[in-house]
């Protein structure tokens, strides 16, 4: 957790509403510190507090910047402004973290079909939309992304095991490498895939959106819903570990001034040595098999940004319940999870 910056970023820093807003949450935030120093606990509220001020520096739209000015100055007392925070964390970060449980991967059963050559496999399962996990697994990890994580580079092992051209490119290249490759989302799947209505999680996924669309993405939930959430532009290939990481918020993708070329930022340095400085995402087919969007991924790094320095992640890391009742927003946050990843 990190202690918010003094001021807000030098571009707004002329605007008299968002340094009077950003100077609540300061003055909440050393007030809540003084309240730790004298050994009281705070609970969460610290961390709430600093996901709203770092989100008037990072939230990734003007209209998500004014949204959240206009919340926290209209709050007409700490509680109040503490509630917007949480909500945030409910709603805006989780919608990142839900991609929890087991990982659909590639079958390996014996009978499974052989290839000559890619444009074999090309062919045998080109399917016009994914509507599921396995569907965008087919068309992003074996046609898309060349059959490789798309951060590593690493060849899909399945893909190199049926396919006898793969086989031959790796045979004759020594530096290239294989490893079992999955598909990440960057908008969690299970927030809005098999929502039944009426249901705790179709609710959350309401609430989650409703922030979106707050923040200027009217559309996302109509390009997400139900099975949309596995487009082409919400995926992509990459290996286990790097899959672990970009869902626990702890890599993200940074835009640069390069057509679909990003530098590859972490919550912790160490996070980056196993990964390439940059990563360029490409396609044989711009069209019928676009790249992920550069608006997902600029809203995943904004959320990861905020959680990271805001100390939002942290918040998963207890297990363990106070006799006392000290942690029964620990409870509380749990059973949100085990309602969102239903």
């Amino acid at each position: 957790m990190t202690s918010l910056p003094p001021q807000v970023p030098y571009r707004i820093r002329d605007i008299a509403n968002v340094v009077s807003a950003y100077n609540i949450c300061l003055t909440l935030e050393k007030a809540l510190q003084r309240a730790i120093d004298k050994g009281e606990d705070v609970g969460r509220k610290m961390i709430y507090i600093r996901i709203l001020g770092y989100l008037v520096h990072y939230v990734s739209t003007d209209r998500g910047l004014k949204t959240v000015i206009e919340e926290i100055s209209s709050s007409i007392s700490d509680t109040a402004l503490l509630e917007i925070g949480k909500m945030y964390f409910d709603h805006y970060i989780r919608a990142f973290r839900a991609n929890k449980g087991p990982i659909p991967t590639p079958s390996n059963h014996a009978s499974r079909p052989s290839f000559d050559t890619i444009s074999d496999m090309i062919n045998d399962t080109l399917i016009e939309a994914p509507q599921s996990h396995a569907d965008a697994k087919k068309l992003v990890a074996l046609i898309r992304d060349g059959y490789r994580c798309v951060v590593t580079g690493k060849y899909d092992a399945n893909s190199v095991t049926i396919v006898r051209e793969l086989r031959e490119r790796i045979t004759q290249d020594s530096s290239l490498r294989r490893e079992a490759t999955e598909c990440a989302h960057i908008f969690a799947e299970s927030t809005n895939s098999s929502i039944e209505p009426g249901t705790p999680k179709r609710d959350y996924a309401s609430s989650m959106w409703a922030v979106m669309r707050r923040f200027g993405y009217e559309e996302l939930p109509d390009d997400l819903n139900g099975s949309k959430v596995h487009r082409l532009e919400n995926v992509m290939t990459v290996v286990h570990g790097f899959h672990m990481d970009f869902d626990t918020l702890k890599v993200w993708f940074l835009a640069t001034t390069e057509k679909e070329k990003y530098k590859l930022e972490a919550a912790d340095s160490y996070v980056l040595r196993d990964y390439p400085e940059y990563v360029t995402f490409s396609t044989p087919d711009p069209v019928n098999l676009p790249v992920p969007s550069p608006a997902y991924l600029a809203i995943h790094a904004a959320c990861a940004k905020v959680a990271h320095l805001s100390g939002a992640p942290n918040m998963d890391d207890s297990t363990t319940l106070d006799p006392n009742g000290a942690s029964a927003e620990t409870l509380e946050h749990a059973l949100f999870e085990l309602v969102a990843s239903a």
